[in-house]
Order: structure tokens, then sequence, then C-alpha cells
């Protein structure tokens, strides 16, 4: 089997990676090409371009991508084309796949949707595209599963769970050992892209360089994304990051004996989640980017996927989220220092983040998903 993948963000290559390995247990010959990061392609696929080509986040920050994406898109349509793939995997990254799902279908490759763009926050029109162009689409929460039945376009949509979920399991396995005896841990997860690097990690770091003032009981580790290089994080985090390790690689055990988390809001919010660690989330973006985003969601007042999983119905959010100007140093180290100083906010909020673990599945979702490309590809395009 051949088969063409596009997974634009850091979160993807994740998740390509896991969907690679499940599939290269059911399909003897597989060769898979297309556009990841190296987790992908240490799973054995075979790069024809790398993802931090395009890792940019924002509507404003995407212009300057346009020109690239859409020769890109040609060259691997191309490809796949003179390749003769069984199917391409699109996995999330909406302002790359979705046209590049029109280019495929019209050279008659089959599409299969995993990781479905937030159609339910913002531009809900594109769900009629994406089940238009689609043999199928995999989703990850189950409430995106009932959004899409109540819209009529659920027919080619399955819910095969959170793949985190699985690594969860395995990597909390063996526990992290803790601070030591009477520290606090605090844990900074920036993200996983330039862009908003630069704008989160330096209100960040600050924020910590006030905790650490203001108190003599708090230790500090970034969680450094493997695409992201360290000079861009001591750079933009400057004297606040002093003295703070970084860690890379498998990191959920050391979440889970952590006390909070100050996380850029993304993939890394679940990882919360999975490991019930209080945590702060901010975003700061283009100003621009900012004032669009605010007139095309829709019916969704949170942006944390952690918050939105756990929703209750009260209106009330289970951790903070400090967007744009909300996101200063001092707001952060505030946020940070009531999870550090009241227990009884921590067991509440634990208890909420409970409350949302059901909405990601079971363990098995690489499987699932397998199963769910297989079968999707194995039969014939609808009328």
């Amino acid at each position: 089997m051949k088969l063409l993948l596009s997974a634009g963000e850091v979160s993807g290559d994740q998740h390509g990676a896991a969907l690679l390995a499940a599939l290269a247990r059911r399909v003897p010959e597989l060769h898979v090409s297309g556009i990841a990061g190296d987790r992908c392609e240490a799973a054995g696929m075979r790069l024809l371009a790398h993802q931090r080509d395009l890792a940019v986040t924002g509507l404003v920050e995407a212009l300057s991508k346009v020109r690239f994406a859409r020769a890109l898109m040609k060259r691997l349509t191309a490809e796949a084309v003179d390749s003769r793939v069984d199917g391409a995997i699109l996995i999330d990254s909406p302002d790359f796949n979705l046209p590049f799902a029109k280019l495929l279908s019209r050279a008659g490759i089959p599409v299969v949707f995993y990781v479905s763009p937030q159609v339910w926050a913002w531009r809900s029109g594109r769900a009629k595209k994406i089940h238009a162009r689609g043999r199928a689409v995999l989703v990850l929460f189950g409430f995106e599963k009932r959004w899409w039945d109540a819209r009529g376009l659920g027919d080619k949509v399955t819910w095969v769970g959170h793949p985190l979920v699985e690594k969860a399991q395995a990597e909390l396995a063996v526990p992290d050992p803790g601070p030591a005896p009477g520290r606090r841990r605090v844990v900074l997860m920036p993200g996983s892209r330039r862009n908003e690097i630069e704008r989160n990690l330096p209100v960040m770091a600050e924020a910590l360089s006030i905790l650490k003032r203001e108190r003599t009981d708090v230790d500090a580790v970034l969680i450094r994304a493997d695409s992201v290089p360290e000079e861009l994080l001591r750079t933009a985090g400057g004297a606040g990051l002093t003295n703070v390790p970084f860690v890379s690689g498998a990191h959920l055990a050391l979440l889970a004996a952590s006390d909070v988390l100050v996380v850029a809001s993304g993939t890394a919010t679940i990882e919360g989640l999975l490991t019930r660690l209080p945590m702060v989330v901010l975003y700061r973006m283009n100003g621009l980017t900012h004032f669009l985003a605010r007139l095309l969601v829709r019916g969704v007042d949170r942006i944390a996927m952690a918050n939105i999983v756990s929703d209750d119905g009260s209106g009330a959010l289970t951790v903070p989220e400090l967007i744009q100007n909300d996101a200063s140093p001092e707001r952060i180290a505030k946020e940070v220092a009531r999870f550090l100083d009241d227990p009884a906010l921590v067991a509440r909020t634990k208890a909420s983040l409970d409350r949302g673990l059901a909405d990601l599945g079971g363990p098995g979702a690489p499987d699932r998903t397998a199963e769910a490309v297989l079968a999707a590809l194995a039969r014939p395009e609808r009328a």
C-alpha cells in the first residue's frame, strides 16, 4: 500500500507517527510519503517536505506562507499521482489541508481527514467541504461526533478517540519522583512554533521571575518540543530562564508529579488534562489575528480544549485562560500562586479535569484509527 500523509504541525506529526506504527502492523508493505516531521520520519515515512516550513499560527501570519503552500500542494499532488498512491491521510492543519484535499480529489485520490478542524468553533461552513472531499472524517473527541451528527453530516464521521490517552498510559507507568521535599514545581510549555514561542514565552519567563522573587520554594522546568531549538527558547525567555532546565521527549510523568502548568493553548492542555495537572492557559497573538478570530468564532467562549471537554454547563472555566493583554506576567504569576496556595482549589480543579477524560475515549486510538483508514480506502467512493 502507498499512502500520502500531510501533517503540518507538531501535534499532527505525533498523531501521524502513532498511526503509521498501527498501519505498519496491518500492512506488510507500507510506503508513506508527504509532509510531516521528525516523528513520522522515524516511523518510516519519506519526507517530501518538513512541517517546519509551514509552522506558523494565526490568520495574518499564514498569509506569508500562501505562495509557498500552493506550490507545495501542487508538487505533492503531482508526486502522489506519479506514485499512484492508494489514498491520502490529511491531519488537521485545515488552512493547508482543505485546499490540498480539493486538488487530491480532482486527481482521483481518496482522502481521509484525521483530526477534524474545529468547525464546531468557527467557520462551520467548512464542514460541508470536508464531508464532500473526504472518504472519512476521523475525530478525536466525543463531542465532535455529536456535533457532526446533529447537522446531518455524521455518516462519514468516526470518533476514534485521542492517541494521547494511550501515550499517557505508557508514560505514567513509570512515575516521576517529583520535586524535592518542600519544593514546588512549575512547568512551562510555550508551544512548538516560532511565532507563538516569541509571543508567549517572554511573559511566561517574566511571570516565573516574579514568582521566584516572591517565594523561595519554586523550581521550574521547561518542556521543549523536539522541533524547537534551545537557542530560540533561551533568546525568547531571556534572563527569566536562568537555571531553568529544558526537558524534551517523554514528559507526561513529569507533569503528573508537578504542581502547576503554565501552557500556551493547544494540544498541550490535553496533556495537562490527562495528568490532572492544574494549569494556567495563555495565548498571545498578532493583534489583527485576534480581532479577526473574535469575529469568526461562534458558540464557543473558551479556547483551551481542557476547558471545552470538562465544561459542566455552568459557564465556569475549569482552568484560567489569559488571552492577549490579560496574559501579563503579573496576572500569570497571580494565577499560579493561587494553585500553589489553595489545596481546595487544586482538588476542585482535578475533579473537573476528571470529568473531561471521558470525551477522549479509551486506550487504543491509533489502532482504531488505522482500522478506520483501511476501511475507508477499501470501500468505493460514494456518488
